[in-house]
């Protein structure tokens, strides 16, 4: 944006507007101030950059020139305090603005002739638009900028914003800024396609990232930069929950009723690829000892019988891992009772779903579609068929499931800013 002088030299002298405003700039010792519109106050420099860098952002991208004076005079910045104004600006945008923005930021050094003629050093900053998140200050609303002023967002305008970018861009398909396509496992990646697609050989690296890239598991940034997706960290990074907070799964048993740190008895983290939490979080239902067994006495002896369906559990997991909502940085939790086990994650039934609606049988729209697609390749050891399956019939397979143990079905509800399934044990007849 305005990327010759004679362009930017232009603007300035038309005026601020809602693509470039500018700022005239004091170094006190290793301090940074800018003088304030109107006044010769100096203003909140970390804060005002803060509000003034998530106006572009969350409008139409923007320019913001630095060594300019209210009145567009070019007055410059002194050479030897450029860097330390650099800095600086870098430090604001990663450290006073959530998310962090210093992605969508490319500073330039330009000379600027003043009113004179002379040459006059000053900084220009230019801001892309925001295509996957809405910016704030740093313990603030989100701002947007109209004509050649911020304006704070209302609380319908956050949501509209947040809706058109989660509408254009789910979760999956956006790109992890802090992450690299290194952070990809690729040959867990490889191994993934010689299943999904019968492949033999070797695949070349050009032909594994243009794969990777058709699938969603890596998407360009802002910038134009490669970066894994949601999608590619969660199915295929070591360790997600390094790059995505929460990404893991909390197992603990109690001895008591209620969850109480004086009675636990165990407590393990499932963490790696979400088919790897899977696997491991059912190794553990299906192998710890702390899980009752039900007896039952007749002519003949006793009988035991495990107190819940491997098959039921195994389904509450994964719809735990697949319909949470990985914008929430908590885990998934399963809690085991004397009598239950409870199953926990972030976020509630997408859309207007109810509980109720899934006892009926309504077939869901998922939060993370193309998750749940890629589930769909993968075989459970346990009952020998697909994680998740097309015909969303997995939920009342559960509630069928349950019956036939307990005789009682799960229950499901939503609990502040998460959903909550229970499964009863079977109960033990003397």
């Amino acid at each position: 944006m305005y990327d010759t002088i004679d362009e930017l030299l232009r603007e300035i002298q038309a005026g601020e507007d809602s693509l470039l405003d500018w700022k005239e700039v004091v170094l006190e010792g290793d301090r940074v101030r800018f003088i304030s519109k109107g006044s010769h106050d100096k203003s909140r420099a970390a804060s005002g950059l803060a509000k003034d860098l998530t106006c572009f952002a969350n409008t139409e991208g923007g320019v913001i020139v630095f060594g300019v004076r209210n009145d567009g005079e070019r007055v410059g910045i002194p050479a030897d305090g450029i860097e330390e104004l650099q800095a600086f600006i870098v430090n604001v945008a990663q450290n006073n603005v959530e998310p962090p923005i210093g992605h969508l930021l490319t500073i330039d050094r330009v000379l600027l002739p003043d009113s004179s003629g002379t040459a006059r050093l000053c900084l220009k900053l230019e801001i892309r638009k925001a295509l996957y998140s809405v910016h704030a200050p740093r313990g603030r609303r989100p701002y947007w900028r109209l004509g050649d002023h911020c304006h704070e967002m209302t609380l319908e305008q956050q949501a509209r914003a947040f809706e058109r970018r989660g509408l254009m861009h789910p979760f999956e398909e956006r790109p992890v800024v802090i992450a690299t396509p290194a952070d990809i496992d690729t040959e867990r990646f490889v191994s993934y396609c010689r299943m999904r697609y019968g492949e033999e050989g070797a695949l070349s690296d050009e032909a594994v990232a243009r794969r990777m890239r058709n699938l969603k598991l890596i998407a360009l940034d802002e910038a134009q930069h490669d970066h894994p997706t949601g999608l590619g960290l969660l199915l295929f990074c070591d360790e997600p929950d390094r790059w995505i907070p929460g990404t893991h799964i909390d197992i603990v048993v109690y001895a008591g009723p209620e969850p109480d740190a004086n009675v636990q008895r165990d407590a393990k983290t499932i963490r790696g690829p979400l088919v790897e939490q899977i696997e491991g979080t059912m190794d553990y239902l299906r192998l710890s000892p702390y899980l009752p067994v039900a007896a039952e006495k007749d002519g003949q002896g006793r009988l035991d019988r495990p107190a819940y369906s491997l098959r039921a559990l195994q389904e509450a997991v994964v719809n735990a891992l697949v319909h949470r909502d990985y914008t929430l940085a908590s885990q998934v939790r399963v809690f085991i009772f004397p009598d239950r086990i409870e199953i926990s994650n972030p976020g509630q039934l997408h859309n207007t779903l109810s509980p109720e609606d899934l006892y009926a049988g309504c077939q869901p729209v998922r939060r993370n579609q193309m998750l749940a697609g890629f589930l769909r390749d993968y075989t459970s050891p346990l009952t020998g068929r697909a994680y998740m399956e097309a015909r969303g019939e997995g939920f009342l397979a559960m509630v069928r499931e349950c019956e036939r143990v307990s005789g009682r079905r799960p229950e499901i509800a939503n609990i502040g800013g998460g959903f909550k399934l229970t499964i009863r044990a079977r109960e033990a007849v003397s």
